[in-house]
């Protein structure tokens, strides 16, 4: 190459132009430095352009770096066309911006430190190397170039040309060489779970029955009365796998259709839903749809509303979807040990006439699994990376947040927006009346509860969902990623809580602090060393005592009920209720003043009281119950109960523990 360029150099010497004095409109000759930066910046505007339309056609958008690469290419490649000296200069920093432009991209970094890693392996590294060495091509020659072109006396090449050409075909030859050669990335094996164990021992309840006896209704005659003229059927089939994470790990999992979360079932307010569960898993499983007011039959608790599904077994759930919202299912049969390690779902209800726009409409589960050494690793859905969703600058976004376990201590799991402003339109489910914007607020989510978040996507770059570990400090994974972009560099501070009690503006409701209530309970949450199903440790307790001796709440049909929680501990409580919906009526005593608040878990700070009322507005018999599951484990649960009877027991005898 350097013998062809010099070859060429000197023709333009022999030509005179040398003799003549050069203006900065000159055209200068056409020289072999000239044609290969012309070549090298013309691949990088043609890769440039082929890769935004591919990924408009992928996803809607193309990113602004991949933009920018392809302009950068493309004016690249007319300033060394022009063959006029000073716009040759000008290559010089496009070139060298270009340079910079590839090599801070997140994506390629990623590849060239994992050659053989997730995002795309060996292949997507070899030509992210050989971008790279074009780019550089381009910077050198067209420096060579400028060189050549302000020489007073010499029209040969740089002495420096040739070892640069040598430097960045041997860079290229050997960072594929060491690409082919590294192994690919370890992913650490673990061992499979182990099935959940029927308690035994002292204490351990043998056969305890939720019901009321001689009852005149019975749970099984409380089914969907099938009248819905459209139906929905789904299949979930509960099964191990091992899920791979972003961070080359695996996880041992119990999971339904094979991932973790399991499919989202997505279905129309007033469809009829029936959805048939299927057990490959060696022991008793059930579905429990959290939120949604189903018919008593169809609640999926182990023990109360029906038995574990055995292994080897089907159960076909049926039920109304009456209420849009976001929600969730999960298994009710050893919550802590099946829930936790996988076998949970979001239910989407899309509205019968839609009150929100969204022209993009995601779901994020957020989940804490149990890694390798008891290590903590948070998720978003399946990824402890960064998920990407595909968003158009101007689009209408509505974020579906739920939280499916309890962090390490206990904590709510807080998430914010960042690079928008966002309103928080739902809580559980429910619309809240004239949602204020807010500015990258923390939201705290107790396990089970769910943020519906409203946004505009910005003219220019993403918006990411980012999630605080127990430290309380944003981390960078895992995170989403809306629209193009990448996360951004600084994450925000965590700032004051998103407050529920002022958010909003005041509107009628059916309930209120003023209402009349038939009946009110207090309910004093505690914990304290015990014993609970055989085991001794810290327990958690309604009113002093644990599950299954913490008593019944009894209703009547019509009744508007008032319950008072005290907690007297340090920890925070989600307290939940089965087949209802609390209105929150007070937070230490001072009632809402911005929109009613409608949830089927209230979040109980350490040390405070919630007061929360409901309507007895759908017979059975149903669980009140802390859904931080090591606390329900361990005891901090109790029924709300009608006038029904149940043939289902709870205990050794039949194998159900609900939890």
């Amino acid at each position: 190459m350097g013998k062809e360029i010099q070859t060429e150099t000197e023709k333009d010497n022999s030509s005179g132009v040398n003799g003549k004095k050069a203006s900065l409109l000159t055209r200068q000759p056409s020289s072999a430095l000239s044609r290969i930066a012309l070549r090298a910046f013309l691949i990088v505007a043609l890769g440039g352009i082929g890769g935004a339309i591919a990924i408009t056609i992928g996803s809607g958008a193309p990113s602004r770096d991949i933009v920018a690469l392809a302009a950068c290419g493309l004016l690249g490649t007319i300033l060394v066309a022009t063959r006029i000296r000073w716009m040759q200069a000008l290559a010089i920093p496009v070139g060298g911006y270009l340079l910079y432009l590839v090599l801070t991209e997140p994506f390629v970094l990623e590849s060239l430190i994992t050659p053989k890693g997730l995002h795309g392996g060996l292949g997507a590294f070899i030509g992210e190397v050989l971008i790279i060495a074009d780019v550089m091509v381009a910077f050198v020659t067209v420096i060579g170039r400028g060189v050549q072109n302000y020489r007073t006396h010499s029209k040969t090449n740089p002495r420096w040309m040739a070892p640069a050409f040598s430097t960045i075909a041997g860079i290229t030859l050997g960072a594929i060489f060491i690409g082919v050669l590294s192994p690919a990335p370890a992913i650490a094996v673990v061992a499979p779970l182990q099935a959940p164990q029927i308690p035994s021992g002292a204490g351990v309840p043998t056969s305890v029955n939720m019901g009321m006896a001689n009852a005149p209704t019975s749970l099984s005659q409380l089914q969907d009365p099938q009248i819905a003229t459209h139906i929905d059927r789904f299949t979930l089939t509960a099964q191990s796998t091992q899920i791979a994470l972003d961070s080359n790990t695996k996880v041992s999992a119990w999971t339904f259709n094979g991932t973790a979360p399991g499919p989202t079932l997505h279905v129309r307010q007033g469809d009829e839903v029936v959805v048939t569960l299927v057990n490959h898993l060696s022991f008793g499983v059930t579905i429990h749809w959290h939120g949604v007011r189903v018919p008593n039959a169809a609640d999926g608790v182990a023990g109360v509303t029906q038995d574990a599904v055995k292994p080897g077994q089907s159960y076909v759930y049926r039920f109304t979807a009456l209420d849009a919202g976001t929600y969730w299912y999960h298994s009710h049969q050893f919550s802590y040990d099946e829930t936790t390690n996988g076998l949970f779902g979001m239910l989407i209800v899309d509205p019968a006439k839609p009150t929100l726009h969204a022209d993009v409409d995601y779901s994020v589960a957020l989940h804490t699994w149990n890694g390798s050494n008891n290590q903590t690793l948070y998720t978003m859905n399946a990824t402890d990376g960064t998920l990407n969703q595909a968003a158009r600058p101007g689009q209408w976004v509505r974020l579906r947040i739920v939280n499916t376990a309890e962090t390490p201590s206990g904590n709510p799991q807080l998430v914010t927006l960042v690079g928008a402003p966002f309103q928080v339109v739902s809580l559980d489910g429910h619309d809240l009346n004239g949602p204020q914007w807010l500015n990258a607020t923390p939201l705290p989510l107790g396990s089970a509860q769910r943020y519906d978040i409203y946004f505009q996507m910005p003219g220019h770059g993403s918006v990411s969902l980012v999630s605080a570990n127990d430290s309380q400090s944003y981390q960078r994974a895992p995170a989403l990623v809306i629209g193009q972009g990448v996360l951004p560099t600084k994450l925000p501070a965590v700032t004051s809580w998103f407050d529920l009690t002022t958010y909003g503006m005041p509107a009628q409701d059916a309930i209120t602090s003023q209402s009349h209530f038939n009946a009110t309970y207090n309910i004093i949450l505690g914990n304290q060393m015990g014993t609970s199903l055989g085991r001794s440790g810290m327990t958690y307790t309604m009113n002093g005592k644990i599950f299954p001796d913490t008593g019944m709440i009894m209703v009547k049909e019509g009744q508007i009920i008032k319950l008072h929680f005290d907690n007297h501990t340090n920890l925070y409580h989600p307290m939940h209720l089965h087949g209802h919906v609390f209105t929150v009526l007070a937070e230490n005593g001072k009632p809402l003043t911005g929109s009613p608040v409608h949830q089927d878990t209230v979040l109980v700070p350490p040390h405070a009281t919630y007061d929360v009322a409901f309507v007895a507005n759908n017979p059975g018999i149903w669980m009140l119950h802390c859904h931080n599951f090591l606390h329900a484990n361990w005891g901090m649960d109790m029924m709300v109960v009608y006038n029904v009877s149940t043939p289902y027991t709870v205990g050794t005898t039949s194998g159900n523990f609900p939890d």
